[in-house]
């Protein structure tokens, strides 16, 4: 029997096929590489620098994305669980940290890239559908040094209906919104 291609589905192969051509493939960066300690929400951690004696706890946030609320079911709990997924794979190793200006969030946290077996989990994130991209969680400094790689990923996730943007489930508030509403 042959199966029936539907035009979505034609779109959704056709689109991956584009956006995956335009994926840059230069080598990932080298930062200096910290544990985490433990995963806070789909967007934030704490990094354990065991250079510093005694070791140094700092807490950080994700450039670039913007997560569901953990009150957000079932999309909060979900984005934190698949950052945990990412800090666990392939080994429970370092993961490398790129630091983004000086300035830390209304929290203390630190802006951050994440860098995993030379995968940008930022990225990552967005394109598995769990964060939406977001050029507002920039960094006051101006960072927007992986804009583009997060656009892309974003536009990938909508056109696969990865996680937040599956077509029969999708978030229906944005985080900010639910953040603003739970006030």
């Amino acid at each position: 029997m042959l199966y029936r291609f539907t035009p979505r589905r034609w779109l959704q192969i056709f689109g991956s096929i584009f956006l995956a051509a335009c994926q840059a493939s230069a080598p990932p960066p080298s930062y200096p590489t910290f544990q985490i300690g433990r995963v806070l929400s789909g967007q934030s951690m704490e990094s354990v620098d065991r250079s510093q004696q005694p070791p140094v706890i700092q807490s950080c946030r994700l450039l670039g994305i913007d997560a569901p609320d953990l009150a957000q079911e079932p999309w909060g709990r979900a984005a934190k669980q698949r950052l945990e997924d990412y800090l666990r794979m392939p080994s429970k190793d370092s993961v490398s940290v790129e630091f983004e200006g000086v300035d830390a969030d209304k929290f203390g946290r630190k802006f951050v890239y994440l860098w995993k077996d030379g995968r940008l989990l930022n990225e990552e994130l967005v394109k598995d559908g769990y964060v939406l991209a977001s050029m507002n969680s920039l960094s006051p400094m101006g960072g927007h040094k992986y804009r583009d790689r997060l656009i892309r990923a974003s536009q990938y996730a909508r056109l696969m209906g990865n996680g937040i943007w599956n077509p029969d489930a999708p978030m229906r508030m944005d985080p900010r919104e639910f953040r603003k509403e739970e006030r």
